[in-house]
């Protein structure tokens, strides 16, 4: 049955790149199946040479739950073994209700707060960013989608009506992007966002530590920070020449920047990201997340020119924005969040 949803304008408008992915979500990512679908993929009827796929494309991970029972594997080249000169041989084969929840749903995520419903997708997601690299308004339209919630939150009333006065201050014309973020803040904890600002730190090494502590087996996040601690651990000072350099060559970065951190607020329903974390933990992610977007395009860049570069950047970032604890760790790791912003 139809429900009625929220959900960003470029909604209607996204389609899976499949094999044209230059970075596709079927390489390198921990891919959790539950025991349900474990079972339901190694048992079904196919082809002799999808069940050799199928057969062995799972490793079991340290802790086993029941959401958690298996992970995809990766084959020599990273790649899910079950996908076929990139396009998913299960899918083609079976159709997409065979697909495990977390492939079926991806980049999509569908959340119910109380009793309303949001639906976005995630800027880790390459056509997403490509989508919001083109588009110049993230507008928020309400209309029915025949979807169900997939994550559920339970809060104040009052606190859907700052999701959308959020919303609201995001998609002012009439200030660059860290100033918008700066109200955000102020709106969630005014004096502790000021005290944190006004603090006198240098931010560019915290960063580049924090990015090491975080970004795992991410290929191009591990090579910012091998570049970054290269060119700038004794001249920080390089990291405003580079970053002018890069304003400059893509003079349309702070539109860009600001539709993905918003669609990421979306995606998390910020400030409700983590239900470890509360309002003001949200709000030191929100100004850690600019920080880091700023130096990893900044310092991918830096010998590459084009529009893709650009996005496949900011999409590595998100991965770890939108995939992991992301806002619970900085909160723990980092003080002084709101100083991010001045990067």
């Amino acid at each position: 049955m139809k429900k009625q949803w929220l959900f960003p304008e470029y909604y209607s408008a996204f389609s899976c790149k499949a094999d044209q992915c230059r970075n596709t979500c079927c390489s390198s990512w921990r891919i959790p199946v539950s025991k349900k679908e474990y079972n339901a993929l190694i048992t079904m009827e196919c082809s002799e040479e999808l069940n050799r796929r199928v057969q062995g494309a799972f490793v079991m991970p340290d802790f086993v739950s029941d959401d958690t029972y298996r992970y995809v594997s990766f084959n020599w080249l990273g790649n899910c073994p079950i996908q076929d000169k990139g396009l998913c041989a299960l899918h083609r084969e079976k159709g997409e209700g065979y697909l495990p929840k977390i492939c079926r749903l991806y980049p999509r995520s569908l959340k119910q707060i109380n009793d309303t419903l949001f639906v976005s997708c995630s800027g880790s997601c390459e056509k997403v960013a490509e989508i919001l690299y083109e588009n110049k308004s993230l507008n928020i339209l309400e209309g029915e989608l025949d979807a169900k919630p997939e994550l559920f939150y339970t809060v104040e009333d009052n606190d859907i009506t700052q999701i959308l006065a959020i919303q609201d201050v995001m998609k002012e014309e009439n200030m660059d992007l860290p100033a918008k973020i700066a109200k955000v803040c102020q709106m969630i904890n005014a004096e502790e966002f000021v005290k944190d600002y006004d603090c006198n730190r240098e931010v560019l090494s915290d960063a580049i530590v924090l990015l090491k502590r975080l970004s795992g087996d991410n290929v191009i996040l591990n090579e910012v920070c091998e570049e970054s601690e290269k060119r700038y651990g004794q001249n920080p000072d390089l990291y405003y020449k580079d970053a002018k350099e890069f304003e400059e060559r893509f003079s349309d970065h702070r539109g860009f920047f600001g539709r993905m951190i918003n669609n990421s607020m979306m995606y998390e329903c910020f400030p409700f990201v983590d239900k470890r974390t509360d309002k003001t933990a949200a709000y030191r992610g929100l100004c850690i997340c600019y920080g880091l977007l700023r130096l990893v395009c900044i310092v991918y860049c830096l010998e590459r020119r084009k529009k893709e570069d650009l996005i496949d950047a900011v999409c590595a970032l998100f991965r770890l924005i939108d995939h992991t604890a992301f806002y619970y760790n900085v909160s723990v790791l980092t003080e002084n969040a709101a100083v991010f912003l001045k990067m």
